[in-house]
């Protein structure tokens, strides 16, 4: 039987700890958008995947092939000569705070690597959470888990 929204599946700190992360990572990510264009706050989070990466094999629940590996690089490569180019178009020049544009670059990329790893630890917990009997797909299906994730970030606000 499948859980509805309604039921309460008791407390559950992966659960909890995936709707927290999901809601950090979308109101860094916003901060991102306040304080710098979304060309460049959408390439750096185009390094998602290297943060994914990161804490799925710290945390134990996955291993990298060497394919993955080069696949990661690759992105680090993209993101790394897009940032630069960035960078290096607006050299010299500083925004509405007086920030030059290094610093704004360098204080904003931190920023949405931080949002990277919140949707990353998001998705670390998410699995944590699937692998008990209360996560289970058969009983707590994604529908569920999304509205929970939401609703524990709205509490949180």
């Amino acid at each position: 039987r499948i859980s509805s929204i309604d039921e309460g599946i008791g407390p559950n700190k992966e659960l909890f700890l995936a709707g927290f992360f999901f809601a950090a990572g979308f109101v860094t990510t916003n901060f991102c958008f306040n304080a710098s264009s979304a060309s460049f706050v959408e390439t750096v989070k185009a390094s998602e995947p290297i943060t994914s990466a990161l804490v799925a094999v710290t945390g134990g629940i996955e291993t990298l092939s060497s394919g993955e590996c080069l696949s990661l690089g690759g992105i680090v490569v993209g993101v790394l000569i897009s940032t630069i180019g960035s960078s290096s178009s607006n050299a010299g020049s500083s925004d509405e705070r007086g920030m030059s544009s290094t610093a704004t670059i360098i204080s904003v990329g931190a920023m949405v690597m931080l949002a990277n790893f919140c949707f990353s630890f998001r998705g670390l917990q998410q699995k944590l959470f699937r692998s008990t009997p209360q996560g289970n797909s058969t009983v707590f299906d994604d529908l569920n888990l999304q509205y929970r994730m939401q609703y524990i970030g709205q509490l949180l606000h």
